[in-house]
């Protein structure tokens, strides 16, 4: 009778065995989430096995403790050397893992000879010895479908991360070949040409060139905080802001009231996350005057008459402040020939071998001793200047160049 019983308590515990690995394994099927199959798993070992102390020590994030029950930590500190030369269930008093001497036994979890988990158990209700005959191949079984439910989902989310970053990248690039202008005018009167290089696969840098009249242009640079797609939403908000009212408002804004429309429209944009540095020029060729706001940006280079001049005046960076502390409007006449070159600090921030930047005043330098070239043939001369100063180093930012010359 003693013997019949005994066989009818194993069968029962073997069913509910049995009943814990169907549950689970629906759960995976059923895409549950990676704390869902833990709080199962958990429920398992304690109730089920009769285990009260566990950690489970998983490489779903560079081997971190991801489930504890019955000790304080979460066992944050290990050797993890010494962890991963275990192949086999070993008491851990075999070891030299001291970060886990309050448990018993530690138990390998492998896929594919791939170590996927590594389960510290202590407390048995049952027994180590008996443990270990009746259980520890449920409790191996279990815990690899659980291991490799969560790498899987791990993999799944990084690969759905991905798509979805190459589809932001992509739109990025897109929006950003919208924003910059395709043609820019070279005749009797000027001649403009414009380079950009990014240095990853989207820029954060935009210029633009905006004809009013015959009489009244609007030309521009920017360089934008961040990168992708928020980058380039950004962009499109501003340059929207900025061909609306260039266009359409002219009349009823100065320059001044421009520059402060457009640090309010980013501020209602990015929230004071994001900010813009800012270059804008407005040119009336009857009058020959160019009238400009620096907000933050680089400084362009005027070279007229072998003599290169920085254009500074302006204001600080648009998108920091609601308020902007200061701001004024430079104004220069612009003889015949007059060169202006506006870029983005990637340019002027190349180092060569010796970590020494290219800096403004060398770019002024190459400038001056082309100033008889036509603006595309500028273009590629400051780039091969560049690359020749820079030798093996990389581009540290993305790089941009507007060239003009009015004629």
């Amino acid at each position: 009778m003693d013997m019949i019983t005994t066989l009818d308590d194993e069968l029962a515990i073997e069913k509910k065995k049995l009943n814990a690995l169907l549950e689970i394994t629906n759960s995976v099927n059923r895409n549950y989430q990676v704390e869902e199959l833990l709080l199962q798993f958990e429920k398992v070992m304690r109730y089920h096995i009769g285990i009260s102390k566990l950690a489970y020590i998983n490489n779903c994030n560079n081997w971190d403790c991801i489930l504890h029950f019955g000790v304080s930590d979460a066992c944050s500190e290990f050797d993890r050397t010494e962890m991963l030369t275990i192949t086999e269930p070993t008491l851990v008093s075999e070891t030299s893992l001291k970060k886990f001497t309050q448990f018993d036994l530690v138990l390998p979890v492998f896929h594919q000879e791939k170590p996927l988990s590594y389960l510290f158990i202590g407390d048995i209700q049952l027994g180590l010895v008996q443990f270990i005959q009746k259980h520890i191949g449920f409790v191996q079984t279990i815990a690899n479908v659980v291991s490799v439910a969560i790498e899987t989902k791990m993999l799944s989310e990084e690969l759905m991360e991905k798509r979805l970053k190459e589809n932001d990248m992509k739109m990025a690039v897109y929006m950003q070949n919208v924003l910059l202008p395709d043609k820019l005018p070279s005749n009797q009167y000027m001649d403009i040409a414009a380079t950009y290089m990014a240095k990853d696969i989207v820029s954060g840098d935009y210029y633009d060139f905006i004809p009013i009249n015959d009489n009244e242009y609007v030309f521009c640079i920017a360089d934008v905080s961040g990168k992708g797609m928020p980058a380039a939403l950004l962009m499109s908000n501003f340059q929207a802001t900025l061909r609306a009212n260039v266009k359409y408002n002219h009349l009823n804004l100065t320059l001044k009231q421009l520059v402060i429309e457009l640090n309010n429209s980013i501020l209602l944009a990015a929230k004071g996350e994001k900010f813009i540095t800012f270059f804008i020029g407005y040119y009336k060729s009857k009058e020959r005057v160019l009238r400009y706001v620096n907000a933050g940006h680089n400084y362009p280079i005027l070279v007229s008459k072998k003599e290169a001049e920085f254009l500074k005046t302006g204001t600080t960076v648009l998108g920091a402040f609601e308020e902007l502390p200061h701001l004024n409007v430079g104004e220069v006449r612009l003889e015949k020939e007059t060169i202006i070159i506006c870029y983005t600090d990637g340019m002027v921030e190349v180092e060569n071998e010796g970590n020494i930047q290219f800096q403004s005043e060398r770019l002024a330098e190459v400038v001056l001793n082309n100033s008889d070239l036509s603006m595309n043939k500028m273009n590629q001369t400051l780039f091969n200047a560049l690359e020749e100063y820079k030798g093996t180093k990389p581009y540290p930012d993305d790089t941009a160049v507007l060239s003009l010359r009015i004629k």
